[in-house]
């Protein structure tokens, strides 16, 4: 190896590491909380690592979850990433997620690497990217579903030119099964096939202008990945047989049979799902883009007006590149919008639960087309600074480039936990949910070791609900709940638990459109503070909260816990077992135990 190419390995190496570096650093605040830390809990604490932690108590037992609204089919609580139930397998919440979240971060920053570097070659601008690409605040309880994307193309990328054939095609069936077939993986599967089919028609052509000696090597670039492909699509649908089997009409109805879907406006859908993405999918992409569409744009002007092709043949693999991830993402915008539209819901609402399924998770591929794009408009940028170095359009652009990186990864530390994490490290009352607080954790201790004192019975044998908190927490401690966030749960057993909410949906037309409508909390919900799950220990109570106890005691219903007084209680028959609630100093939660009196379910009859 000459002495270039060492110093060459030695700076790519030496980039690699300070990307990895800044990553691991993002990760240390939250370690060090523990149960303290902060994390987005919505579609994330209140639902999927409850899923988590239940699959992996019933691993590889039975077809139903116990604790689970009433006793719900596994089908009704699906992990988005199915081989992550294994480090939950030690019942330790917390420290599940930590490991969700250090994976996620360290395989986006690795595969993002990799690609940009495999397209950029400039190894700062790869560790650059990567770098703010493991910084987009993605939920760590879809595992590698977002993250692991850039390492899925590489790997692709690999098997098309026949090198790392073993490492690619474990990396895939390790992506495979922590990732989701329906959040992600059906864009995934449709994106490969569309990609295949292009690859043999374009193969077709030229051998038809183009007398080629064939030796077999052609083929082996499309038969790799075409056998991934086939990989892929066998691997998801042995995990989701279960799933498909309820979509193909085997087995109960879904409550998703019952959605009121609405139409959002076209354009305005278009327009925000190009420039910022969907749900779950923001990545701060815009001011990275822009100055990269500049250069871009710059680059084909220029070359153009000197009527010469493009400076050589790398700049014009950048600018392919960026026209395919530019083509890629308005397809992901445009499907999106329209699936949303008014057009789109027409459609939707005879395709009964298929009507329920969510197209616009296409844009959760988005993030990873949007970042090599990037990189690509940066090195092209980059190569024009290094040719002209006194230019001053080039240093302006060089300029717009860094603020560009800056901005974006500003941004991204902004709105991610990162920020919360360090401020309740300097500040431990800095006033954020955090983990702890979320699962009520030593307060539904307290009423788990104060219920088995008073009736000498496990949590197996009785059955409860939760008003103003969470039912995430009470899973979370083991209890056996009857109600529950789940986007798949029997259309029967809605129409049941709706008999226990009926006196307070009839007094909120919110509340009935939100339940009838979609239900997939459900929740004991109240008129007095329509919209919030969780209340916190602040001196609020019910005036008058009305529920169905006849209803819910033929559930199963033994205890209600409530984060506040209810002044009325005893005429909903319900007998409050102790005036002094469940408390910490620092809890969030004040719990108030009610059991539901059958003396008094019994009068009503």
């Amino acid at each position: 190896m000459t002495a270039d190419r060492l110093r060459q390995e030695k700076y790519n190496k030496v980039w690699f590491w300070l990307g990895l570096l800044a990553v691991t650093a993002t990760l240390i605040p939250c370690m060090l909380l523990g149960e303290d830390a902060v994390f987005t809990y919505h579609d994330q604490l209140d639902g999927e690592l409850i899923a988590y932690l239940l699959q992996a108590r019933h691993l590889f037992r039975g077809s139903t979850i116990p604790e689970f609204m009433g006793g719900m089919a596994k089908t009704a609580l699906v992990p988005p990433a199915p081989l992550a139930v294994a480090v939950f397998l030690g019942s330790n919440g917390c420290r599940g997620l930590m490991i969700l979240l250090a994976a996620g971060k360290l395989v986006g920053y690795i595969g993002m690497y990799l690609l940009c570097k495999e397209t950029v070659r400039e190894s700062w601008v790869a560790a650059a990217v990567g770098t703010l690409y493991a910084l987009i605040p993605f939920l760590p309880v879809y595992g590698l579903s977002q993250f692991g994307i850039p390492l899925l193309f590489w790997c692709v990328l690999q098997l098309g030119k026949r090198r790392r054939i073993e490492l690619s095609f474990l990396y895939i069936a390790l992506y495979t099964g922590c990732s989701s077939l329906v959040l992600v993986g059906f864009g995934l599967l449709g994106m490969g096939l569309v990609l295949l089919i292009w690859e043999v028609w374009k193969r077709k052509a030229v051998e038809k202008r183009v007398e080629t000696k064939r030796d077999g090597t052609e083929g082996s670039s499309v038969a790799l990945p075409a056998g991934a492909w086939f990989m892929m699509l066998f691997l998801y649908a042995a995990e989701n047989f279960r799933l498909l089997k309820q979509v193909a009409g085997v087995g109960e109805v879904s409550h998703k049979a019952e959605y009121v879907l609405g139409g959002s406006p076209f354009f305005p859908a278009l327009l925000r799902n190009f420039m910022l993405g969907g749900q779950h999918s923001l990545d701060g992409h815009i001011w990275l883009c822009a100055v990269s569409s500049l250069a871009a744009l710059i680059c084909l002007l220029r070359s153009k007006a000197v009527k010469e092709p493009l400076s050589d043949a790398c700049e014009a693999v950048l600018l392919r590149t960026m026209g395919f991830c530019l083509g890629w993402n308005g397809f992901f915008s445009l499907a999106a919008a329209l699936w949303s539209s008014a057009a789109g819901v027409s459609l939707r609402g005879r395709l009964s639960a298929l009507g329920a399924f969510q197209l616009d998770r296409l844009l959760w591929i988005a993030p990873c087309l949007w970042y090599l794009f990037a990189a690509c408009g940066i090195a092209m940028i980059w190569r024009r600074l290094r040719e002209r170095k006194k230019a001053v359009g080039g240093i302006c652009m060089g300029l717009l480039a860094a603020a560009a990186l800056c901005l974006t990864g500003a941004k991204l530390l902004l709105d991610s936990d990162v920020k919360s994490n360090v401020q309740k490290l300097r500040n431990p009352d800095y006033k954020m949910f955090s983990f702890r607080d979320y699962y009520a954790i030593g307060v539904m201790d307290q009423v788990e070791e104060f219920l088995y004192r008073e009736t000498g019975q496990e949590q197996e044998a009785y059955r409860v609900v939760s008003l103003g908190i969470d039912p995430a927490a009470a899973l979370y401690h083991g209890f056996y709940c009857l109600d529950g966030y789940s986007n798949n749960y029997s259309l029967e057993y809605k129409h049941a638990f709706r008999r226990i909410l009926l006196p307070e949906l009839e007094k909120s037309d919110y509340l009935k459109e939100y339940f009838d409508g979609w239900g997939n909390r459900c929740y004991l919900f109240s008129s007095e503070c329509p919209g919030y799950y969780t209340i916190e220990k602040n001196g609020f109570f019910f005036q008058n909260y009305q529920l169905d106890a006849e209803a819910l005691r033929e559930m199963g219903g033994n205890y209600l816990f409530s984060a506040a007084y209810i002044m009325n209680a005893e005429e909903q028959g319900l007998i409050l077992m102790r005036e002094e609630p469940f408390e910490t100093a620092d809890s969030y939660y004040r719990i108030f135990v009610y059991e539901v009196d059958p003396d008094a379910v019994r009068a009503e009859r």
